[in-house]
């Protein structure tokens, strides 16, 4: 009886140590994972990153490659490498753009340990069902010609921009966090706009930040929105809406480029929550949604002259080497405007987007500050250069 006792006993203790092992562990975990996601949420923002690029550069004395944004009451360098040969006034996208089609295809390598860490964060890098590996544009080079400036496109699998642009981010973040950490990749593929013109990574990804601006000489008013933090770059921060990176009309390679349907396609899902379209369809035609509502409104304005889609310019984010071209959606009718902005609604891209005004002190100290991703500030620097002589 004895010995039945101390055996119970004993396998009581047992378990019960196994329970608060368990449980402990378990703690340990969950403490380990909120800081992770703390720390990576931290990271994406790009105040995090503004200071130390920027002195890079400084060290560097190419500053006057960064861009300045200047306001009554300050001016600050934004990491965002760019140059006065890049500012591109209603620019004709075919004349911006070299590309043939089919579109040649990249090989940049693949790097797991890259992807392992986007996918704690981003929704279909990590396998599943929902896994998304689709083609995205990217700069082959940037070349300067007598005709201006010329990006010349090729393609590459969403995976393969993550591995070279994120690598990028990825060694910044850790310099930051350990000073005097050297960065080999920044400084033979991003260490000034000639060496990130020639973008040795293979996988530069080509985007476009667009400055949705209405109203009229008296009063331009933006739309501003805070990402969400399930999107691949700068999760948190505020930008210019839509945002997005660049894709063939079919998102293959057998079709071309064009920035306006970037633009309808990115409207149509960010601003009125439609169909995602850059996932393979079963339509036949890739301008399907040209037919829905909100698109078909938008290209009667356009035709109309209450639309015009305009670029502005272009420059490569500092962090990762990324092309972003900048342009101005500007609406003219105040009334269509107010008509539209009731039909709109976020998709999973947005937490919330807001109207502030072009010229504002609000938008003065969130550039300044830090606050916009640096591809979104450059838009806005742009859109305010043009329109400042229509006020």
């Amino acid at each position: 009886m004895t010995e039945l006792a101390i055996g119970l006993i004993t396998s009581l203790f047992s378990f019960s140590c196994g329970l608060l092992y368990q449980k402990a562990r378990a703690m340990v975990v969950s403490r380990r994972t909120s800081e992770e996601a703390r720390r990576i949420g931290e990271e994406r923002h790009p105040s995090f990153t503004m200071k130390w690029l920027v002195e890079y550069y400084f060290r560097r004395d190419l500053m006057h490659e960064l861009l300045l944004v200047e306001t009554d009451q300050r001016r600050n360098f934004i990491p965002f490498l760019t140059k006065n040969s890049w500012k591109v006034d209603e620019a004709d996208e075919s004349g911006l753009l070299d590309q043939c089609v089919p579109h040649p295809l990249s090989d940049a390598p693949l790097k797991e340990n890259v992807l392992h860490r986007r996918g704690k964060y981003l929704e279909g890098v990590s396998g599943g069902p929902e896994e998304w590996n689709d083609l995205l544009a990217c700069a082959e080079r940037i070349e300067e010609t007598p005709n201006g400036p010329r990006i010349k496109v090729h393609l590459a699998e969403y995976f393969q921009y993550l591995s070279s642009c994120g690598s990028l981010e990825d060694e910044t973040y850790d310099a930051i966090r350990r000073p005097g950490r050297k960065t080999p990749i920044r400084d033979e593929a991003l260490s000034s706009i000639a060496a990130a013109s020639q973008n040795p990574l293979g996988a530069h990804g080509l985007g476009m930040q667009v400055a949705l601006v209405y109203g009229d000489a008296t009063e331009y008013k933006i739309l501003v929105q805070r990402r969400s933090n399930s999107v691949a770059l700068y999760g948190g921060a505020l930008a210019v809406v839509p945002v997005f990176g660049c894709q063939t009309l079919d998102i293959t390679a057998q079709t071309h480029l064009s920035f306006f349907h970037n633009f309808l396609r990115e409207t149509y899902e960010e601003l009125y929550g439609g169909t995602e379209v850059e996932r393979r369809g079963p339509q036949v035609d890739p301008t399907w949604f040209y037919s829905k509502p909100p698109v078909a409104r938008l290209l009667d304005y356009h035709a109309s002259g209450i639309l015009s889609f305009r670029i502005l310019g272009f420059g490569i984010d500092a962090l990762n080497g990324e092309v972003n071209v900048a342009a101005l959606a500007l609406i003219t009718d105040s009334a269509v405007a107010a008509r539209e902005i009731r039909e709109m609604r976020v998709n999973w891209e947005v937490q919330q987007i807001s109207a502030w005004h072009l010229f504002g002190e609000e938008l003065d100290v969130g550039l300044t500050r830090g606050d916009f991703s640096p591809g979104s500030a450059y838009a806005i620097a742009r859109a305010r250069e043009y329109l400042a002589g229509r006020r």
